[in-house]
C-alpha cells in the first residue's frame, strides 16, 4: 500500500506546507537523505497546542499536538522532494517540548509522533532514532515541535 492511500485510510489531509519565516528552507535533500525543519502543531497560522508542560498542557494534548506537528512535517517533506512515495525510510524524530524544570515525561510527548509513523509506515519502514528534549521556549509559545530526518529512494 502507498502512503497516500495510507493518509486516506486514516482520515488524514496533509495541508499546505508553511513558507520559512526567515532566511532558511523548509527541507534540504543531500546524498539522499531528506532534512525537514522545525514543525510546529499548526493549523494555518493558529497554533493548535501552545504553552508549558507541567504547568498548563496535559500530556494528551501534547501528544495531539506532536501528531499534529508530525502531519506538517510530511507536509513539508512532500513539497520538497515533489512525491512522498520517495520515502525510503523514516530515520530520526528529533521532539522540543515546552516545559517547567521539574517536567519529565518528553518522551511521552514524543510517543504521539512515533505512534503515527509506526501508523503510517509500519514497523519497519517507520522504526526510527528519536531524541525528545524539554526546552525553556519554542516559537509562538507551542508546545511541541519537531523535525525528521528520511532516507529517499529513487
Amino acid at each position: 500500500m502507498n502512503l497516500d492511500q495510507r493518509l486516506t485510510e486514516l482520515g488524514i489531509v496533509l495541508p499546505a506546507s508553511a513558507a520559512p519565516g526567515a532566511q532558511y528552507a523548509t527541507g534540504v535533500v543531500h546524498q539522499g537523505l531528506a532534512w525537514i525543519s522545525g514543525q510546529l502543531p499548526r493549523d494555518g497560522d493558529r497554533v493548535l497546542v501552545s504553552g508549558k508542560l507541567g504547568r498548563e498542557v496535559s500530556i494528551e494534548d501534547a501528544r495531539m499536538g506532536a501528531r499534529a506537528a508530525l502531519i506538517r512535517a510530511l507536509a513539508a517533506l512532500r513539497d520538497t522532494v515533489g512525491d512522498l512515495q520517495r520515502i525510503d525510510k523514516i530515520l530520526r524524530l528529533n521532539v522540543y517540548v515546552n516545559s517547567t524544570e521539574d517536567f519529565s515525561q518528553q518522551s511521552a510527548v514524543a510517543d504521539g509522533a512515533s505512534a503515527l509513523i509506526y501508523e503510517l509506515f509500519g514497523p519497519e519502514q517507520g522504526r526510527h532514532a528519536r531524541t525528545s528534549v524539554g526546552v525553556a521556549q519554542l516559537p509562538r509559545n507551542a508546545a511541541v515541535e519537531l523535525d525528521i530526518v528520511v532516507a529517499l529512494g529513487s
